[in-house]
């Protein structure tokens, strides 16, 4: 598929499917030639090869319509097409019509390289015409390929709407190759279908013997599983089912409670007074865990179960007649090796098995549920754990039900579903002649980790399963072939779906491509995750479209656009319980309470889920609402129906030069190392490499891996290697990077004493707090390099709650101190200083709310803020309310009026200032959601001087689980593809802002957190709370600059860096984990405010830097940095960690 090199996620404009390689380029292999060269250099026959060729366009939407060539800005995809309707993409035949009927401009390539592309306003589309297209079919006789292969015959100009006749790029290329290849025979092939085989094995006899329940949607068949009717004995006949089944009264309806439910927002704030008593049978709260020193039970957070009663209030429900046990484990808590060191130590169970009948008793629990994932298997990786586990566990459960039998206390657990874990883990007979109930969690079978899509919880087999194993009709059934009492056995049901982000919009069925979790849902604000309640109203008022499986083997899946989730919905959850009935299993459990509509949010009724399991398993009242999601009227097509983007430049028929070079792609320079050869058009063309690197083999690298540091050039007759690069050019519009190799650490060489003034701001906030600190931490006025920053802004004043009226926050740092004073002195140097008022700790509560909403208390906060500006002698104000709408982030907590009443006293503060010559700027949050519900964007940037956007706290140890403070671009597996500063700058862009108005922030700190597991110490891996306070900080989960370079240099950290750039390093050392931005990190920032063209850069904040040359790379080597890339300061710093 040669095609699709360039497209709308470039973020500029590029050709959809280059034939050669561009100078302007900035990766030499994304272009037809050396793809088709590397896959014959690979070992493919070159008669198997056939080149792919496009009957589209990718089009693009211009930042500027008068800058309209090859790598031009475009923020987003060009309007979709009148017949095509797919942004970014157009048809040949939509294309050819732009041309010819409505003023287009064509350029073409003088040298042939690529296809050509057309312009209109600031519309851009790069396409293959009918030259083109000629010119790769007779690329195609020269190179002996096989053929060529074309996307697709309905996007041709297949009704000859331009004039060209019918289909005339498919024309062209039966012409050039109708004829078979001269002196050659024609080989032909037929492509094997994929197979995909079962990760784990059984016969056929297995399987079929486990089948003992299947779907006859429709058909005639013994019972229908589909029925909300309550069946009797006599009309239940399971076929391999021996006994009766159970009365409706036996069957337990397990219901799981979170206690981190009620941290969430809004509707999805879920508290103990909000279960329904009547759905459950018994209600396990979730989870204590595991003290890993002393291996007893502990509450996870105290401040919920023990501070605010919820364990108590839970436990309550025991008067209306239900069993409450007490979780132990759950995925996080099962990182490392703590569990399995319990169960295989005789005195840590003894120690155990007695604290937790205590825990038991002291806290009114009814029993405990074990919930280690798993033996064994820890955290489903069969090779961490030891053999012993499988046994130990046994024991274990077995001594825990000698000890809970004399005092009535139930033993249960939750257990996998995975045969390869049932194998390897549990005794299964053993677990079951102990446990009161085993409950088989069969759900998230598939989920984003698989690459694909899948289902979060198959029932039956489906054809194009990669693990036949993977459904619930298969772990329920293996679980009891392997000695499972099935009245033991409690079937598990998700109350929630696996969320996707596609590859292709276009391809949305199952097992398409995927690149990522789905975009976290509005509550429960977990990538890849969304509750029943996220789900239904997505369908119901985003638009989502669900398809159903007509043979019923799954529950449904939805999708919109990029997004894509599978599901439970009240049909697949009766049909489910129906099949419990029918299994004679001993219940129904699900996960969780709160992710079922509980509130009703989606107008059927509430707990629409649980209230299906009761109907069927315990005769609740009703036949209920009939409110399943109904799937589309049509089968969903789940072929291939890939949208691709085509650009070629117009050729004439003139005779084509051996296109391989006799075989060679690349050639070393006979002489320069820093040049090298590149098969073009059949003759090897110079290039050179960027700057500071020279030429290796295949690719450009630094000077010490190549022949060349050591004297030897290869000769220019040797044969060049064809193998992919290691070191890839990242360079693009926008990711730049430094292509001159740094100094050695330590040099800080300040040339001339001051910085050119080159219209780049440098806002610096300087803090009033810092002085406080001990020892080198200690920063004050005295210790500003005025030189480094343009504007200085000092944080922070403060509103009064009462008066509403600016005042100081600190008088004694402030006035009594001189602070004020001593900081705006420096305006006599050319510097502006500004007041910022708010900040992250002022903004709780409503006062600032009370005060862009009123229009009289605007009028005073204007006058009197005058006031203060001109008694204190500053510049201006900095707005730092976080945030309008947004209260802290929360943007439940304030009014929509925010939005509005904040523009509005911008605007009044401006007109004001304006008059007075002071400056007015805010800093802002990077957060898409903050921006929509909070800022009037095009108002603001009208108004404000410049807008300060926070490009940091991206992740902090809230998240529980390790992330990068400020990333630069996405980095995979985040789980926010718009948390990075990229995208906010882009969007603040996007949303009106002027790029000369825009300051990109920066940290001077970083984020750290303690670790779960030490042994886990990468991205997102588990996380118990914040890192270890500084020591000069001195508040956790917070490092300066200062701090972490010494860690690293002095206290053994091992950094790991990012090889592309899109995020800064992170260092650990035990349990402690720190993400920060190194001096290389703030140099590809600094240039990316270059490139972006923005107005400059800001940070936060000057006592955060190394402002003493602690680590002994000079003094203030991050904003060192900034000042050289942005206003021509002459030094070198190089990274310090």
């Amino acid at each position: 598929m040669t095609y699709d090199f360039h497209g709308q996620w470039d973020k500029k404009t590029g050709h959809v499917a280059p034939l050669y390689f561009h100078s302007d380029d900035d990766f030499f292999f994304f272009n037809a030639n050396y793809s088709i060269n590397y896959w014959i250099s690979e070992g493919v026959p070159r008669r198997k090869i056939v080149m792919g060729m496009p009957l589209y366009g990718q089009s693009f939407q211009l930042a500027e319509p008068s800058t309209n060539g090859l790598n031009a800005r475009a923020p987003g995809p060009g309007q979709a097409g009148e017949f095509t309707r797919a942004a970014g993409f157009l048809a040949y035949y939509e294309i050819c019509d732009r041309v010819k009927n409505h003023g287009w401009t064509v350029i073409q390539d003088s040298e042939r390289r690529m296809g050509p592309y057309a312009f209109h306003g600031n519309q851009w589309v790069s396409y293959d015409d009918a030259a083109t297209i000629r010119l790769k079919s007779e690329y195609i006789r020269k190179m002996g390929l096989g053929g060529g292969m074309v996307w697709a015959l309905d996007l041709d100009d297949f009704r000859n709407r331009c004039g060209e006749g019918v289909h005339p790029l498919l024309n062209t290329i039966r012409e050039v190759l109708a004829d078979p290849p001269r002196g050659e025979t024609v080989e032909g092939f037929e492509q094997p279908k994929p197979s995909k085989l079962p990760t784990t094995s059984f016969s056929t006899e297995s399987q079929q013997q486990v089948s003992t329940v299947t779907p006859l949607l429709g058909g005639s068949s013994e019972i229908d599983l589909t029925s909300t009717a309550t069946v009797t004995q006599s009309t239940v006949r399971p076929t391999t089912v021996g006994g009766t089944s159970p009365l409706g009264g036996d069957f337990k309806v397990v219901c799981y409670f979170t206690n981190w439910a009620w941290y969430r927002q809004g509707v999805g704030k879920y508290l103990p007074s909000d279960i329904d008593a009547d759905l459950c049978t018994h209600i396990v709260y979730g989870f204590a865990v595991l003290n890993g020193d002393q291996l007893i039970i502990k509450p996870h957070d105290s401040w919920a179960d023990l501070d605010n009663k919820f364990y108590e209030k839970v436990a309550a429900y025991k008067a209306k007649g239900l069993k409450v046990l007490v979780a132990i484990g759950g995925w996080n808590d099962s990182a490392g090796d703590k569990y399995s060191r319990l169960v295989n130590n005789p005195a840590a169970r003894a120690r155990f098995i007695s604290y937790v009948t205590g825990f038991i008793e002291k806290h009114n629990f009814d029993g405990l549920d074990l919930d280690w994932e798993y033996p064994k298997c820890w955290q489903v990786d069969c090779k961490k754990g030891p053999d012993s586990d499988k046994a130990a566990f046994a024991t274990f459960v077995r001594e825990l039900r000698a000890a809970f039998k004399p005092k009535g206390y139930l033993l249960t657990s939750a257990v996998s579903p995975s045969k390869v874990v049932i194998d390897a883990g549990y005794d299964v007979p053993t677990l079951s002649e102990n446990l009161d109930w085993i409950a088989v969690m069969a759900y998230d079978y598939h989920g984003q980790w698989d690459k694909i899509t899948g289902h979060v919880a198959p029932m039956y087999t489906h054809p194009d399963d990669v693990d036949v194993t993977f459904n619930a009709n298969f772990s329920i059934n293996y679980w009891i072939e392997q000695g499972a009492d099935r009245k033991k056995i409690v079937m598990g049901m998700p109350m929630y779906g696996q969320s996707f982000s596609l590859a292709d919009n276009n391809n949305r069925g199952l097992n398409a491509p995927t690149y990522g979790g789905g975009e976290a849902g509005d509550s429960t604000r977990a990538r890849g995750f969304l509750s029943y309640y996220e789900i239904c109203m997505n369908i119901q008022k985003r638009g989502w479209k669900v398809v159903k499986d007509p043979e019923g083997r799954m529950g449904p899946y939805a999708y919109s656009r990029d997004q894509w989730v599978s599901f439970d919905d009240a049909g697949m959850i009766r049909y489910k319980s129906n099949f419990i009935r029918h299994m004679g299993l001993g219940g129904g459990m699900i996960w969780a309470l709160d992710l079922d509509d509980f509130r009703n949010t989606c107008s059927c009724e509430s707990y629409p889920l649980l209230r299906t399991i009761n109907r069927v398993l315990r005769s609740y009242p009703g036949p209920g609402p009939k409110c399943d999601i109904t799937a589309d009227n049509h089968k969903e097509d789940t072929s291939e129906n890939r949208v691709q983007y085509p650009s070629q430049p117009v050729i004439s028929d003139g005779a084509m030069k051996d296109p391989t070079c006799g075989g060679k792609i690349f050639a070393p320079h006979a002489s320069d190392c820093h040049k090298y050869y590149l098969c073009q058009f059949g003759m090897l063309t110079e290039q050179t490499c960027p700057a500071g690197l020279s030429w290796n083999k295949d690719h450009c690298d630094w000077a010490e891996n190549t022949k060349c540091n050591s004297g030897e050039i290869e000769s220019a007759g040797s044969e060049p290697s064809t193998t992919p690069p290691t070191d890839p050019p990242t360079s693009t519009s926008t990711k730049p990077t430094t292509t001159v190799k740094p100094s050695t650490p330590g040099t800080d060489v300040t040339m001339p004493p001051k910085p050119t003034d080159t219209g780049y701001k440098v806002v610096c906030y300087f803090t009033n707090w810092a002085f406080y600190r001990q020892g080198i931490g200690r920063y004050v006025p005295e210790d500003i390099d005025w030189s480094l920053c343009t504007h200085i802004t000092y944080g922070f004043a403060v509103m009064d709650g009462g008066t509403l009226t600016i005042k100081s926050h600190d008088s004694w740092a402030d006035i009594d101190n001189n602070f004020y004073h001593k900081v705006t002195e420096l305006r006599s140097r050319g510097i502006k200083v500004l007041i910022a008022i708010g900040g992250w700790n002022d903004s709780l509560g409503d006062k600032y709310s009370r005060l862009v909403n009123s229009p009289s208390l605007r009028v005073n906060f204007v006058r009197t803020v005058i006031e203060f500006i001109e008694k204190y002698n500053f510049d201006g104000l900095d707005l730092d309310w976080e945030y309008p709408k947004c209260w802290q982030v929360d943007c439940n907590a304030g009014p929509d009026s925010d939005k509005e009443g904040f523009a509005a006293l911008v605007q009044e503060l401006s007109t004001a200032f304006k008059a007075k010559g002071l400056l007015l700027s805010s800093a802002v949050s990077p957060s898409k959601i903050v921006i929509d519900v909070g800022y009037d964007v095009p108002k603001l940037t009208q108004y404000f001087d410049w807008i300060s956007v926070m490009t940091y706290d991206f992740h902090g140890h809230w998240d529980k689980q390790t992330g990068h403070v400020a990333p630069l671009y996405y980095y995979p597996g985040d789980t926010y593809d718009y948390f990075n500063a990229n995208f906010s700058i882009n969007y603040w862009l996007q949303k009106g802002a002027d790029r000369k108005k825009i300051i990109m922030g920066l940290p001077m700190y970083g984020q750290s957190f303690s670790l779960a597991d030490a042994n886990e110490n990468g991205l997102n891996a588990k996380t118990y709370g914040p890192g270890q306070a500084g020591e000069f900080t001195r508040a956790g989960g917070f490092l300066a600059y200062y701090e972490i370079c010494h860690a690293v240099k002095s206290q053994g950290y091992t950094p790991v860096r990012d090889p592309e750039g899109r995020i800064g390093p992170y260092a650990y050392k035990g349990s402690q984990w720190v993400s920060y931005d190194d001096v290389s990190d703030i140099r590809r920032k600094s240039q990316y405010i270059k490139e972006m063209d923005l107005g400059g850069g800001m940070i936060w904040a000057l006592d955060l830097d190394d402002f003493t040359n602690r680590c002994g790379c000079g003094i203030h080597p991050l904003l060192k940095t900034i000042n050289h890339e942005l206003r021509g300061l002459q030094v070198s710093t190089s990274d310090c960690t």
